[in-house]
């Protein structure tokens, strides 16, 4: 038998495992120290230009002593425990930022710290009835919680007649597990009004007021539940309120009119001559029904990324360019998108062939659904063979519609292609990315002229300005969005202890036929802190991204620059996300615009080290250079490294971040010893590029808290990283061979090593694995010529170890000019019996 082996690897057992007894999720991230998560943090946000002091809570907050704001501006100070004293600039922009702690365990998950202009007052109990309203001003910002099952709160302002009052509640947008209900009554009691969700789930109600005199809010629990954590901002006013701009998307670098609706836009309090952002303003007339319309001048800011830092974004906003606009006078920032194309708004006359609005190629269009059976067609000039991006863009605007896209032909009697929702999920229940915004390519069939038919399949019987949408129309070209999540089941932050490593999933969001592989690095990082580069292969939309701080690296919270680049496409920057609590079927997650990374704990009690290159010493080759391809496999070397080296626990071993196409692999390194192989085996449909992959280990350490005692822990491996290349043959083996062998037994083991792509030389086979199996012996096979196909004789001495051989496997090489240049192998199932 000739057998590979690699060099210094002394001879041991290793036991493959079934995949169904573990897996590979998990938090890979720390072997030691509890899971740090910021359950709420109250009030859960204040006046700018002021100071007050916040409560937090949650679990892993041990030696809390730092409050971290996304906005750099807002400072905090403790007090004591787990309580600061906050300070808010006045040139903080009101919006929503990220908040965590900082303690002996490291960084926190965020929670959604809000800055806003209105005074600030919380809630006093006992206010469960209607009789015992807490009194509050007529602009106020009430900071409460509901926070036992059946908790009502009610809150009692004085309103003149003709003052239309906006009154909104934060709750699942601070990140509040809170489902808020709002009612109105009147001074007798009697409702008003009534909302269980505007943006999104979370309520809000305006209405002008009748007449003078007290009125009543009330906020519970749609289903009547509560806790410490059901938190909300409570904001009563009569100050400009943007709900949404039309245009929602602007061409860069270009000055754009845009249409605020909203409330109280053109009321005597927001009568100011300059924007946000010093562009002039001018007013109109309050427009249809109950909105008023300012018109203001928009210039997209050169950061679009920092403009952003003040929006809560969800994890499906991922692929949108966004940027928040500051009207003067407004407490709440509006979100708008940033295109490179030229925006057209859409033509009132629709369904009219003399007059559709034709568009360039390409372009962006700005649109209203405001009737609920409304239909938008456009009119376009294409050439055969051209392929064409088509993207909608509603939901992720936060517009209350499920956008769906039809191509026609130039009389509407056909249609070719229709879109419909992204459903794609990359991020599961830690990150849901699918949205109702409809995207895809269209090959145009032949020259001449096509309809775009843009409608929204939830309608309505009522007009409803909010219904915008845009739509963007370009040549086919590659695209994509990378977002960076911690590799949890958790809310988590970025934790590494010295000389401990942390996971993170890199989703790309591919998008206009980018199909390549996509290179993921780290740039400016700080001392004590490794992060080599990654690599998702062709089509591959998840890969692992290992963080890993030196062994002695001092403690410190540092920001991860990451960005992602492919040939013919620009590098980006890498944004990262957030689960935001457990708990709910469909996930819930969003960005974060920060993205800090802590060393912090003790040290890490047991460090892996993945090494996917070993070169292969052979009998007949001597030492080969690895060289992987399609109908290969990936070898794995792990070395173990125990801080306590008296403590020596089998190590079980798992493939994790595996690219879809690649099947996971197990397998234990017996106690004692220190070094193991896990191998993976590259099917003969794997495209060709760069791919990346980790190793995770399950095994036990003592505990230095815990008397030395043994207790579980997780780590993650360095990355390995292999380039997947153009392969020569492709070994298969008989799928009637046996499977089993009996000691002092020898059998026929067919099989066939097929040429392709032009490969004519010699092909050497023989069995193989990763370290020498004893007992079992194989007598290579040469193919040359054209033959491809044979058989293999194995024998099993009578001394050979009984049951399944690991990684076993028929091992190819193909040689030029008799140099060993290329590798095909396939796993061999072979069981040994009595």
């Amino acid at each position: 038998m000739s057998i590979f082996r690699y060099p210094q690897v002394e001879s041991f057992i290793v036991c493959a495992i079934g995949l169904i007894l573990w897996s590979s999720g998990g938090a890979a991230a720390q072997a030691d120290g509890p899971a740090v998560v910021l359950n709420h943090v109250f009030p859960a946000g204040g006046q700018a230009g002021t100071q007050f002091e916040v409560d937090v809570a949650g679990t892993g907050l041990d030696g809390l002593t730092i409050l971290q704001c996304s906005h750099p501006g807002i400072g905090f100070q403790q007090i004591a425990g787990n309580k600061f004293r906050v300070t808010i600039p006045e040139t903080v922009l009101p919006g929503q930022y990220d908040l965590r702690t900082v303690g002996q365990n490291g960084l926190s998950s965020p929670r959604t710290f809000s800055c806003g202009t209105y005074a600030e007052q919380m809630e006093a109990e006992p206010n469960d009835a209607l009789s015992a309203a807490q009194r509050v001003a007529a602009v106020q910002t009430v900071n409460g919680r509901i926070a036992a099952r059946g908790d009502q709160d009610h809150f009692q302002f004085t309103a003149q007649r003709g003052e239309r009052i906006v009154i909104e509640c934060w709750a699942e947008r601070i990140d509040s597990p809170l489902r808020a209900v709002l009612e109105v009554y009147d001074s007798r009691g009697r409702r008003l009004r009534v909302n269980r969700g505007y943006f999104g789930i979370d309520p809000l109600i305006d209405f002008v007021v009748p007449k003078d005199g007290d009125y009543i809010v009330r906020v519970f629990d749609l289903v009547y539940t509560g806790s410490d954590d059901a938190v909300y901002r409570l904001e009563i006013g009569n100050h400009p309120r943007v709900a949404f701009a039309v245009p929602a998307i602007v061409e860069r670098d270009k000055p754009t009119t845009v249409t605020l609706y909203g409330w109280n836009l053109n009321s005597p309090t927001s009568r100011e001559n300059v924007a946000g952002d010093g562009s002039q303003v001018s007013f109109v007339a309050k427009t249809r029904g109950e909105w008023d319309r300012r018109d203001v001048e928009v210039n997209i800011p050169g950061d679009t990324e920092t403009s952003a830092r003040s929006l809560r974004l969800r994890s499906a906003q991922a692929t949108l360019g966004p940027f928040a606009y500051h009207l003067a006078g407004s407490h709440v920032p509006v979100l708008l998108a940033a295109t490179d194309l030229p925006v057209i708004q859409e033509c009132d006359a629709k369904d009219d062939n003399d007059s559709r609005l034709s568009v360039p190629i390409p372009c962006a269009i700005s649109g209203q659904l405001l009737a609920g059976d409304e239909r938008d067609v456009f009119a376009f000039e294409a050439q055969r063979g051209e392929i064409l991006w088509l993207e909608g863009f509603g939901e992720r605007l936060g517009s209350p519609v499920d956008l769906d896209l039809s191509i026609l032909s130039a009389d509407g009697e056909t249609e070719f292609a229709r879109f419909s929702d992204d459903v794609r999920n990359l991020g599961g229940v830690r990150f849901p990315s699918a949205h109702l915004d409809p995207a895809g390519s269209w090959v145009v069939p032949a020259d001449g002229r096509y309809l775009i038919l843009v409608r929204n399949l939830i309608g309505g019987l009522d007009s409803d300005p909010r219904r915008v949408y845009a739509l963007t129309i370009c040549r086919q070209e590659p695209g994509f969005h990378v977002v960076a999540i911690p590799r949890a089941e958790r809310p988590e932050s970025m934790n590494v202890q010295p000389g401990g490593r942390t996971l993170l999933d890199v989703l790309a969001f591919r998008q206009r036929g980018m199909s390549g592989s996509i290179r993921v690095s780290a740039r400016n990082l700080p001392p004590g802190l490794e992060c080599p580069p990654i690599w998702l292969g062709p089509g591959v939309d998840s890969a692992p991204l290992v963080i890993t701080a030196t062994r002695g690296a001092a403690p410190g919270v540092a920001s991860l620059d990451l960005v992602a680049e492919a040939p013919t496409v620009d590098a980006r920057p890498v944004k990262t996300g957030t689960m935001v609590r457990t708990g709910r079927p469909n996930g819930w997650g969003r960005l974060t615009a920060d993205r800090p990374v802590a060393i912090s704990g003790p040290p890490a009690p047991l460090r892996i080290i993945a090494e996917g290159h070993e070169p292969r010493l052979h009998e007949l080759y001597g030492e080969l250079k690895v060289r992987h391809a399609p109908g290969g496999i990936v070898d794995v070397a792990v070395h173990v490294e125990r801080a306590e080296a008296d403590h020596q626990a089998e190590v079980k071993l798992i493939g994790t971040g595996l690219p879809p196409m690649i099947g996971n692999q197990t397998v234990v390194i017996p106690p004692g010893q220190n070094k193991g192989y896990i191998s993976f085996y590259l099917p003969p449909t794997l495209n060709l590029g760069q791919y990346s992959l980790a190793i995770r280990a399950e095994t036990t350490a003592p505990d230095s808290l815990n008397e030395g005692k043994p207790k579980s822990v997780a780590v993650i491996s360095n990355v390995v990283s292999f380039e997947v290349q153009r392969p020569a043959f492709v070994v298969k083996i008989d799928p009637y061979a046996p499977k089993t062998i009996r000691r002092g037994e020898v059998i026929q083991i067919n099989y066939t090593a097929q040429r392709i792509n032009g490969f004519i030389s010699k092909i050497h086979t023989e069995l193989a694995a990763p370290v020498k199996v004893a007992g079992i012996r194989g007598r290579g096979v040469t193919f040359v010529g054209q033959t491809d196909s044979g058989t293999i004789q194995i024998i099993a001495n009578d001394d050979a170890k009984l049951g399944q051989q690991p990684f076993l496997r028929l091992y190819g090489i193909g040689t030029v000019e008799d140099q060993p240049i290329y590798h095909g192998s396939c796993f061999l199932e072979l069981e040994v019996v009595e």
